[in-house]
């Protein structure tokens, strides 16, 4: 049984909802920055320097084996590529081996997540596989052949023979090992190669030179991302291998067509007559941006007063069934899940729709990929910070893998870390595929660490809901573990979801598509009400908040449904309070934030929700370390209860566990690499406290940057959102008592307006 109250059924457990009990704002007054100690001690190490040199000599005799076979035009610069996986005990970025890179004349070009079974741990206590990092390394052949006999001389203190100790084993990348997805009823495949280029165009140009030998290589789609480049190439099934055998070549995957886009039923019943509001939308001060198939040019005149068209340069002519897709999510955003019983509810802003697909695409199986998501980055590029709210129901046919990340993903992921945008991704219709092999795996984008990734529930009523059969499923990539983040409606066979075929029919289908517009238009509710002093990064946090689980399992639902009510969304129980706080984490130092509750007040049992996130910056090559920054966040429930330890009591009060990685997915349903939370985005936790063991409560939030796998030498403050609920079911004027404790500190945010759901 999860520990995770279901805040939206409160109502089940205390009183209801008052009008008045609005959401508590400026909790960012309370905090301040405290100096907490941070470090550990000096761990035992797996292998001693003897058996690490044996070790590594007889792994790297088989490596240079590879090497020596591989063709000269093969090597740019004589330069090979091998993975050196580090022990899973050995993962933080204190323990990157550096001194052996630099001993040996190694560059790391990036690192991408694996599951082991270590030869020997160093502790007595350990689980049998781990999840550890294999680093991805290059240099001369001839530095990786003389590596052996060199490293028989070092010292057991030489830094690089501690880093040798650490380290479990050492490969070459082989080119087998590179080969994802590649299609086997063809003689000619259309590839995504992906290259790490170390920052050097002649790797570029040897490859290009490389690849033109051995198929087509198209160089006006190359992309390049942080240390990375895409180059679609197409070739002759036989020649596949040999491509990936250049050393750089990261991954060689047949290229990924768009999902299908009416994934779900539409069924051959009559069709629902609409009603559609005559009124503007409620808010002018900001809109959304929909990239779709286009809105049918008919209907658009007629939605005019709340929708505008952009058609990106160059882009070919329309396809009517992709047009129909668009105005369908479009529509969901707009009007909410459409009824012929009661008329479609209001807008609450405008949205420019662009259309990225055309006939081209859609006779396509392939380039589209490419073409699709190049008109995105460009329209978002050319009109930054414009748009507060982002829907993608559009995206690859494609699971994701731990070990890989789409361009799709880190073009997204880059642009967002900003955290100036709610952006709503459909996860996919792949759910009912195999399980087993991952097919049922949520699609790229969704995987995204700065979006909001949505599932469908298959049922929009209260009770009895659950995923909807065909809506994909976690885990996410860690980091970005949890995911979907969450479900909205999207329709199933017994309760259809009403789409928008024109100005006044709907039809019944289903989809993550309509599922993802659904819960950007409850995320656009919050800033309507609320207003634009609610950062979107901070409404992001509140959705994931304010979602209920329903005791499914958190591959299926990720933290929940999404509230979808805009009143429950900004308002509270008598018995309960919620607070928002958002600002920016400090570098180098903690930040204190303290718990509002009522100092005289609190009796029984009392539980404290919370809900942490940040944007981060991403690194494109090391998928291991794939965010940039993290947090540690730990709880001190009773400001005067310290530890003591031979007779010293510790500087600041004892702290319990509150965060944890058994509260991300549980032990037994996914590996998670040791320290792996600390990395995390997003993280939200319930537990239950006896009111007499807390007085004054506190969360100390450390902030960490990395790059490359390494401590980040400049550092930057970062945006966080955290949201903290308490809720005490014995006292029920909790929101009063807190209000009126914190007067002239705490703000109730009151709202700009309010939305009442139709009825």
């Amino acid at each position: 049984m999860r520990s995770l109250i279901r805040l939206n059924d409160l109502a089940k457990e205390g009183t209801m909802p008052r009008d008045n009990n609005f959401l508590i704002g400026y909790g960012e007054r309370l905090t301040f920055n405290v100096d907490v100690p941070t470090g550990g001690s000096a761990k035992n190490m797996p292998y001693d320097s003897t058996t690490a040199k044996f070790r590594f000599t007889e792994r790297l005799k088989v490596a240079n084996e590879y090497f020596r076979a591989l063709p000269t035009d093969a090597c740019p610069g004589n330069r090979g590529v091998a993975l050196l996986t580090m022990h899973p005990r050995f993962m933080s970025k204190s323990d990157f081996p550096k001194s052996l890179l630099n001993a040996v004349g190694l560059k790391a070009l990036g690192s991408r997540p694996q599951i082991v079974t270590p030869e020997r741990w160093g502790i007595i206590q350990h689980p049998e596989t781990a999840q550890t990092e294999q680093i991805l390394v290059s240099g001369r052949r001839d530095a990786f052949y003389q590596l052996a006999d060199s490293l028989q001389g070092w010292r057991p203190t030489m830094g690089a023979m501690v880093d040798l100790s650490k380290v479990e084993s050492i490969s070459a990348f082989t080119a087998e090992s590179k080969l994802r997805s590649i299609p086997e009823d063809r003689s000619v495949v259309l590839l995504e190669v992906l290259l790490h280029n170390a920052d050097d165009q002649s790797i570029i140009t040897s490859f290009l030179d490389y690849a033109s030998s051995r198929g087509e290589v198209f160089l006006r789609k190359r992309r390049d991302i942080g240390g990375l480049t895409f180059i679609p190439v197409e070739a002759p099934r036989q020649n596949i291998l040999d491509i990936a055998r250049y050393s750089f070549v990261r991954v060689c995957r047949g290229m990924p067509s768009l999902r299908p886009i009416y994934p779900g039923l539409i069924r051959s019943t009559p069709a629902i007559r609409v009603t559609l509001p005559v009124d503007k939308p409620m808010d002018v001060e900001f809109k959304a941006v929909i990239f779709d198939g286009g809105i049918p040019k008919a209907t658009l005149a007629d939605l005019s007063k709340w929708v505008s068209l952009s058609e990106p340069k160059g882009i070919g002519p329309a396809v009517p069934a992709y047009e129909q897709h668009g105005l369908a999510v479009t529509g969901a955003f707009l009007f909410g899940v459409l009824s012929n019983t009661k008329p479609a509810a209001q807008p609450i802003c405008s949205v420019e729709h662009v259309r990225v697909i055309d006939q081209r695409d859609a006779s396509s199986n392939d380039m589209e990929y490419v073409d699709v998501i190049e008109r995105i980055t460009d329209h978002l590029d050319t009109h930054p910070n414009h748009y507060k709210f982002v829907n993608l129901s559009i995206g690859p046919s494609i699971p994701i893998t731990d070990d890989e990340v789409s361009y799709w993903t880190l073009a997204l992921d880059q642009r967002f870390a900003s955290a100036d945008s709610v952006v709503a991704v459909a996860v996919g219709n792949s759910g009912g595929l195999d399980h087993a092999s991952g097919l049922d795996r949520i699609q790229p984008p969704s995987d995204a660490v700065n979006v909001l990734s949505v599932g469908a529930a298959d049922s929009n009523g209260p009770f009895n809901w659950g995923r909807a059969s065909y809506s994909s499923v976690g885990p996410g990539r860690s980091p970005g573990l949890v995911k979907p983040d969450g479900l909205a409606f999207g329709g199933s066979t017994t309760e259809p979801f009403n789409i928008l075929h024109s100005v006044s029919v709907a039809v019944q289908t289903s989809g993550t598509s309509f599922a993802a517009p659904i819960a950007l238009r409850s995320s656009a509710a919050i800033s309507a009400q609320l207003g634009l002093g609610l950062k979107p990064l901070t409404v992001r946090a509140l959705m994931v908040h304010q979602a209920e689980d329903g005791g499914h399992d958190r591959s299926e639902v990720g933290w929940g449904r999404f509230e979808t009510d805009p009143a429950r969304l900004i308002t509270c129980p008598d018995d309960s309070m919620t607070a928002v706080y958002q600002g920016e984490l400090p570098v180098g130092i903690s930040l204190r934030v303290p718990i509002p509750i009522p100092a005289d007040d609190l009796s029984g049992y009392v539980t404290i929700t919370a809900t942490l996130l940040i944007a981060p910056n991403i690194d494109p090559g090391f998928v291991g370390d794939y965010t940039e920054s993290g947090f540690i966040a730990v709880l001190r429930p009773h400001s005067q209860r310290f530890t003591h330890n031979h007779g010293k009591r510790s500087a600041h009060p004892r702290t319990v566990s509150f965060f944890c990685e058994g509260g991300m997915y549980g032990k037994g349903e996914f590996e998670l690499r040791e320290g792996g939370l600390k990395w995390e985005p997003c993280v939200r936790r319930s537990r239950r406290f006896l009111a007499s063991s807390l007085y004054k409560p506190c969360f100390d939030i450390y902030y960490h940057n990395r790059e490359d796998g390494l401590p980040a030498e400049q550092a930057r403050p970062i945006p966080y959102a955290l949201i903290v609920t308490v809720y005490a079911p014995k006292v029920p004027n909790l929101y009063d008592c807190v209000v009126r404790t914190y007067a002239n500190v705490l703000v109730p945010i009151q709202p700009r307006l309010r939305i009442r759901v139709t009825t």
